[in-house]
């Protein structure tokens, strides 16, 4: 009986223990979406936290813009216990198939100061130019009346 107390002990003695050691950040999920509603793309990165971030600090998405050689820099605040963070950037246009945009995910200390860094891509499987060019509703009107004019 000794034994399995000692066990259990051991066993519930590293539950809840944070982890203070590797990777700030891991990659959740993303990619290129399109709101067929409004006609609009944005890129969109999810982070996890895989430890506690420093208080004060931020995560930040730099996305690729297609068509130019900038990159736009996306900053969260860190949230004390928040797990996920999402990253979205401004609307997107001249996306093309199979051209990957590459994603940088990094966490900064209150300093701005890099400790993480991960890297993805992602690829749209169509063109922007085959999906509508105006919103197929008016976001001005309730219900989302059609404008059968753009369908």
């Amino acid at each position: 009986m000794k034994k399995l107390f000692v066990v259990l002990a051991v066993l519930f003695a590293g539950c809840g223990a944070e982890e203070t050691s590797g990777e700030y950040l891991r990659i959740a999920g993303g990619g290129i979406t399109f709101n067929y509603r409004y006609s609009q793309a944005t890129m969109v990165l999810v982070a996890r936290a895989m430890r506690p971030l420093p208080e004060g600090g931020s995560v930040e998405a730099i996305f690729d813009i297609p068509g130019e050689a900038t990159r736009e820099s996306v900053r969260r605040p860190v949230i004390a216990g928040k797990l996920t963070y999402k990253m979205e950037s401004k609307y997107l246009s001249r996306i093309k198939k199979g051209v990957p945009l590459k994603v940088t995910l990094r966490a900064l200390d209150k300093a701005g100061v890099v400790l993480d860094t991960k890297e993805t891509s992602f690829t749209s499987d169509v063109d922007q130019d085959t999906l509508p060019s105006k919103p197929l509703v008016d976001p001005s009107k309730p219900n989302y009346i059609p404008q059968l004019e753009n369908l």
